[in-house]
């Protein structure tokens, strides 16, 4: 499987996609959410068909708004669909002290009915 891996802008997060590894790192208002999901979803897809046993996402997000929220959860519940198939998919949300992205997460997890391990970073 081919590495998909995004730089980081002031707008958009990092993406890094590999193997068993994926990370989604940074600010999230892109100014096209659904082009920026695109290359994401593609991705994912194709994964699937041949996934690793198991998966870890590290998600670290410093900053985003509503809108975005949909496609957020959308991927989630596109990973989550491979742990259903008897793949170990691991979510580890990553937040920064005093920020609401641990709020987001938390319930990201309650609306998806999954699990996240919650770690706290100094920074994101």
């Amino acid at each position: 499987m081919e590495r998909l891996y995004i730089e980081q802008t002031s707008r958009s997060p990092e993406i890094d996609f590999s193997d068993g590894k994926l990370r989604i790192w940074g600010t999230f208002v892109p100014e096209n959410p659904a082009e920026f999901y695109l290359p994401l979803h593609d991705w994912i897809e194709e994964y699937s068909a041949n996934s690793a046993a198991e998966t870890v996402v590290d998600f670290g997000v410093r900053y985003t708004r509503g809108y975005w929220m949909p496609y957020i959860q959308k991927l989630l519940q596109e990973l989550i669909f491979l742990n259903k198939e008897q793949h170990k998919v691991i979510i580890n949300w990553h937040y920064a002290p005093n920020t609401i992205s641990v709020k987001a997460g938390e319930h990201l997890s309650r609306k998806l009915n999954y699990a996240f391990n919650f770690l706290e970073v100094e920074e994101i």
